[in-house]
């Protein structure tokens, strides 16, 4: 008798609190174009929350206005920093390598992020993990409010596939569960970057685990009750 195949035809990842802890560098870039626009810097535990969302809607929310020059002067001020320092001031989720070398025999990964496809490639290849996802989606540096479901589309369309129950999503704030769920997508909540539990649970995240070893742990057990 044939046995049935993997219950997974792609995981997607989220970047900056996934698969890595960026929250020092956006905040200190934040905290940079906070002060070219002569505007108070917000201590870096109140900066944490602003990691994630797209950069306009942050950028609006810090400056307190969504006129569009000033948000792209604040984010042009932004990327100055971030431009310099993204590398250095970046980590890899602990257990990185380790995690994505261990998945990739068994299902297809890809990327899909907020963060602009230059910066992307530019920490996934400095961290050595690039060559593992096959689709790595990210926006451009264009201020178009691509949506995170915008970004998990491309990133179904580079694989091929449609989204469904087949394809999970690993994400740590509640856009990228909503987004998810605009394909079909559940979503395995992390807590090692920026979002909390109430709030990926309240996006409708179908498990929430502490990091990135245990979201692993989730997707291996799936693929072995596929293969039984």
């Amino acid at each position: 008798m044939r046995r049935p195949g993997p219950p997974l035809d792609a995981v997607l990842f989220d970047l900056d609190g996934v698969l890595i802890d960026s929250v020092a560098s956006i905040g200190a870039s934040m905290a940079h174009a906070l002060r070219a626009m002569g505007r108070p810097v917000r201590p870096p535990e109140e900066m944490r929350r602003f990691v994630g969302p797209q950069i306009e809607e942050s950028a609006a929310r810090l400056l307190g206005t969504d006129d569009r020059e000033q948000v792209a002067r604040w984010v042009r001020a932004y990327r100055e920093h971030y431009d310099v320092h993204c590398v250095a001031m970046t980590t890899p989720a602990e257990g990185l390598s380790e995690v994505l070398e261990g998945l990739a025999p068994h299902v297809r990964m890809a990327v899909a992020t907020a963060k602009p496809e230059v910066y992307s490639e530019r920490l996934l290849r400095a961290f050595g993990v690039r060559q593992h996802f096959e689709a790595l989606c990210g926006r451009s540096l264009a201020l178009d409010h691509e949506s995170k479901a915008q970004l998990v589309g491309r990133a179904l369309a580079a694989l091929g596939l449609e989204g469904g129950p087949r394809v999970l999503m690993v994400g740590d704030r509640e856009h990228d569960v909503k987004g998810a769920r605009a394909h079909g997508i559940d979503t395995i909540g992390v807590l090692h970057g920026a979002g909390d539990r109430h709030e990926l649970e309240a996006a409708g995240a179908r498990w929430v685990v502490p990091d990135l070893r245990a979201a692993a742990r989730v997707v291996h057990e799936l693929l072995r009750a596929g293969s039984r």
